[in-house]
C-alpha cells in the first residue's frame, strides 16, 4: 500500500527547498489544464502558509494552493495531483487539510473550466457547481463555480436543524420542475408545483442534497440551467456527512437488480437519499419511478424515511384543519369577484387545462361545452381578482337533492392553495343554499391538491363527495367524548354544531370595526359590505391583551361586540353576534406576533402593539366563524351568562361554562327544539 503524507509546506523542513522545487515543476507539467499562475503567486502563497504537499512513498506528487480573498471563503486556485498518485485519495486529503487550517472559513470554492470535462474530480471533493462565469480564454470559455460550505452551519442550516417541522428532501427532477421556465417542457411537471403552495412552509421544511446542484450542471441549454442554480439558494442545501459513500452502496444493494442493471441513475439517487437519511430527513421526494419502485418495501423499515411522490407528500400535511398559512388576508386583498361564462375560451385553456393529468385542450372543451348546452339549468363560473386574473373556475348545479359539480378548477400560483382550500367549504355553502343535501364532485381531472382539500373537509369515494345537514343527529355523534373529536366532527360536517358536549368556552368581547372585518358581521350603522365571493374566510386571528394565558384547545368562542373607541353611545352594538373555534392560543412578542402572522387578521403591527402588555399580545387563532342568524342583545346574554354563574361584565375576555354555548345557541330559528 502506498505511503501517502500530506503537509503544509514550510521553511522549516529538512527538504522544503527540494520539495518546493517539485511543487513547481508539478505546475509546468499541468500548465495546460491548472493555467497560468505568475511565480510571485507561489512564493506569497508559501511564505502565507497557504501551500499543501501532498506525497506518496517520499515523493511529492501533489498540491493544493489556496487563497482566502474574502472573510470567510476559502478559494482553491490550484489543486494538482501528479498522474502517477491519482486515485490514492490525495486531492481530497490535501483540500481537507486545507480546511482544518482554516477553522475560521464557512465556505470553500474553485473555478474550473467546464470544457475540461473533469466534473467527476470535483463532485469526489463534495463540490457542487453553484453557478458559472466566463473565463479568460481567447476563444471564449466559460468556468463552472464549484462551492461547499465547511465550518459551522450557517443561519438558514441551524433554522432547518433545530426545526420540530419534519425535513423533505426534493430529488433533481422536482427541483427541476419547480424553477425551469415554462418554455421548458417538462411532462407532470405541476405534480412538483404543488409543492410551492403557500401554506406548505409552515407544515415542513424543504431541503435538497448536494447531488442536486452536480445534476443540475448537466441541465442544457445554459440559460434554464442558471435559472435553476439561481433558485437554489432558496433551498438548504445538506451538508455532504463522512458515512455518505457507504451508506450509498448499503442502499444501492438494497434495490432489486434488474433495476440497477436497466438504470444507472439509480448510482446517484442512492447518493441523494444518503445524504437525507444522515441529515435526519423524515422524507425524499421525487417523481422517479424507477426510483420509488427500488425503494417502498424497505426505506421506511430500514432507515426512517419515506421515498414518496410531490403528491403524496401534499397529501401527507394537508391537516383535518385549515393551514396556518392560509392567507385570508389574501383573498381579501386581492378583490375577487365571479363572472359567468358564456363561451369557451383558449384564455380558460391556458391556465386551467390539467395537462398533468393527461387532459388535452379539445377534452377541456368539450368539458364546458357539455355545461354551456345546459343554459336553463347549469352555468359556469370564473372567479377573478381586481386585476383580471383568472383564479378559480366552477360549474355546479343542483340534480334532485344533489350538488353535482361538473368543472371545478383553481390557477396554479402562490394563492392556489389557498383558494382550493377555501373553495371545498364554498361548495358546502352553496350546496345548503341551494337546498341540496349533497355534493358530488364529478369533474375526473381535479388537481391534486384542490382533491387533497376536498378529502381534508370530508369528501370520500368516487367520485368525491360529502352529504350535509344543518343539524346532527344523535347516533352521529352520541360517541363523541372530548372537545378534539367534537371539532374534528364540526370540522368535517360544516355547518353542524354538536351541543350537550363538555366543550370549553370563552366569551370574547371585539370592537365593531374588528367584527366587521374578522366575523363578517354587518350593523345597520354602517354601508352593508358586499359579500365575498368564497364566503366568509376559514381561518383568522384575534390579537388580545394577554390577560387571559392559559386556552383549552380546542374552544368555542361567542364574540360579543361592544363599542368603537370614541364612538357615540348609540353607535354601541353590544351583543353576541358569531361563534368560531379556537385552534391555538399563545402569547408573543408583538414583532414576532406580526411576522408569524402577517397572513391572516386585519391589525397592521402598530395596532397589536396597542393591544400589547409589556410587550406581549395574545394571539388567538380561530376557523369555521359562524354568523347568528339573530344576535343575542346584552339583556338576553347577561341573563344566560347568571344562569351559568358567569359575571355579567364583558370588559375582558370571560370563561363561560359549555352550556352556556348550548343555551345561546338554541335561541337561533331551527335550534329552539333542540
Amino acid at each position: 500500500m502506498a505511503r501517502v503524507q500530506i503537509f503544509a509546506w514550510s521553511a522549516d523542513r529538512s527538504q522544503a527547498d527540494s520539495e518546493y522545487s517539485r511543487v513547481l515543476e508539478l505546475h509546468r507539467d499541468h500548465r495546460s489544464t491548472l493555467g497560468h499562475l505568475p511565480y510571485a503567486a507561489f512564493e506569497e502563497a508559501r511564505s502565507r502558509g497557504r501551500l499543501i504537499v501532498g506525497s506518496v512513498d517520499g515523493t511529492v506528487q501533489g498540491y493544493v494552493l489556496y487563497s482566502t480573498p474574502r472573510q470567510q471563503t476559502l478559494k482553491l486556485v490550484h489543486v494538482c495531483v501528479g498522474e502517477a498518485a491519482r486515485g490514492t485519495g490525495l486531492a481530497k486529503g490535501m483540500v481537507d487539510a486545507a480546511i482544518t487550517a482554516n477553522p475560521d472559513r464557512a465556505l470553500i470554492t474553485a473555478h474550473c473550466r467546464s470544457d475540461y470535462e473533469i466534473d467527476g474530480f470535483w463532485h469526489s471533493l463534495d463540490m457542487a457547481p453553484t453557478g458559472e462565469r466566463p473565463g479568460r480564454a481567447a476563444k471564449g470559455s466559460v468556468l463552472t463555480i464549484w462551492t461547499r460550505k465547511i465550518g459551522q452551519f450557517d443561519l438558514l442550516e441551524s433554522a432547518l436543524y433545530e426545526s420540530s417541522r419534519p425535513i423533505a428532501v426534493l430529488d433533481s427532477n422536482v427541483v427541476i420542475d419547480l424553477y425551469v421556465s415554462d418554455q421548458m417542457d417538462r411532462p407532470d411537471r405541476e405534480e412538483s408545483k404543488g409543492l410551492a403552495a403557500d401554506w406548505l412552509v409552515d407544515v415542513v421544511d424543504l431541503a435538497v442534497s448536494p447531488e442536486v446542484s452536480f445534476e443540475v450542471n448537466h441541465l442544457e441549454p445554459a440559460s434554464e440551467r442558471q435559472r435553476v442554480q439561481r433558485n437554489l439558494s432558496g433551498l438548504v442545501a445538506l451538508r455532504r456527512q463522512d458515512g455518505m459513500r457507504s451508506l450509498a452502496s448499503d442502499i444501492l444493494r438494497r434495490m432489486p437488480t434488474e433495476l440497477t442493471a436497466r438504470d444507472r441513475s439509480l448510482r446517484s439517487d442512492a447518493k441523494h437519499l444518503a445524504d437525507a437519511v444522515l441529515a435526519g430527513a423524515d422524507y425524499f421526494v421525487t417523481r422517479d419511478e424507477t426510483f420509488l419502485a427500488a425503494t417502498a418495501s424497505w426505506s421506511r423499515e430500514e432507515y426512517a424515511i419515506d421515498v414518496l411522490r410531490p403528491v403524496d407528500l401534499l397529501r401527507t400535511f394537508i391537516p383535518p384543519s385549515a393551514p396556518t398559512e392560509f392567507r385570508s388576508g389574501q383573498l381579501e386583498s386581492v378583490g375577487l369577484r365571479w363572472e359567468e361564462v358564456t363561451a369557451s375560451s383558449s384564455g380558460l385553456e391556458e391556465v386551467f387545462v390539467e395537462v398533468h393529468k393527461g387532459e388535452k385542450g379539445k377534452q377541456f372543451r368539450k368539458r364546458l361545452h357539455a355545461v354551456l348546452a345546459r343554459p336553463a339549468s347549469a352555468r359556469i363560473d370564473l372567479l377573478v381578482d381586481e386585476r383580471g386574473r383568472k383564479r378559480a373556475l366552477l360549474s355546479a348545479e343542483v340534480r334532485g337533492v344533489v350538488l353535482s359539480v361538473a368543472v371545478i378548477r383553481v390557477a396554479r400560483g402562490s394563492l392556489g392553495g389557498t383558494i382550493a382550500f377555501q373553495l371545498t367549504r364554498y361548495l358546502r355553502a352553496l350546496a345548503l343554499e341551494r337546498g341540496a343535501t349533497a355534493v358530488e364532485v364529478v369533474d375526473d381531472v381535479v388537481d391534486e391538491v384542490l382533491r387533497a382539500a376536498l378529502v381534508a373537509d370530508g369528501f370520500e369515494g368516487a367520485p368525491l363527495a360529502v352529504k350535509l345537514g344543518r343539524h346532527p343527529r344523535a347516533a352521529q355523534t352520541e360517541s363523541l367524548e372530548t372537545p378534539g373529536a367534537v371539532a374534528d366532527y364540526e370540522r368535517k360536517n360544516w355547518p353542524q354544531i354538536v351541543l350537550d358536549k363538555a366543550v370549553p368556552v370563552r366569551v370574547v368581547p371585539i370592537q365593531p370595526r374588528y367584527a366587521r372585518e374578522l366575523l363578517g358581521f354587518n350593523d345597520t350603522l354602517i354601508q352593508l359590505r358586499e359579500r365575498p365571493a368564497l364566503g366568509l374566510a376559514r381561518e383568522f386571528v384575534y390579537f388580545a391583551a394577554p390577560k387571559m394565558r392559559h386556552w383549552d384547545i380546542p374552544t368555542r368562542v361567542l364574540w360579543y361586540v361592544t363599542k368603537d373607541p370614541r364612538a357615540r353611545e348609540t353607535s354601541a352594538v353590544r351583543a353576541v353576534v358569531a361563534h368560531s373555534r379556537v385552534l391555538d392560543a399563545e402569547v408573543l412578542d408583538v414583532q414576532d406576533a406580526a411576522e408569524k402572522y402577517r397572513s391572516l387578521g386585519v391589525l397592521h403591527r402598530g395596532e397589536i402593539q396597542g393591544h400589547a402588555i409589556d410587550g406581549k399580545v395574545l394571539v388567538l387563532r380561530f376557523e369555521d366563524t359562524q354568523v347568528l342568524d339573530q344576535p343575542v342583545g346584552k339583556r338576553s346574554f347577561d341573563a344566560l351568562l347568571r344562569k351559568h354563574g358567569t359575571t355579567t361584565s364583558l370588559l375582558t375576555t370571560r370563561t363561560g361554562a359549555p352550556g352556556l354555548f348550548d343555551d345561546l345557541i338554541r335561541t337561533q330559528p331551527g335550534w329552539e327544539a333542540r
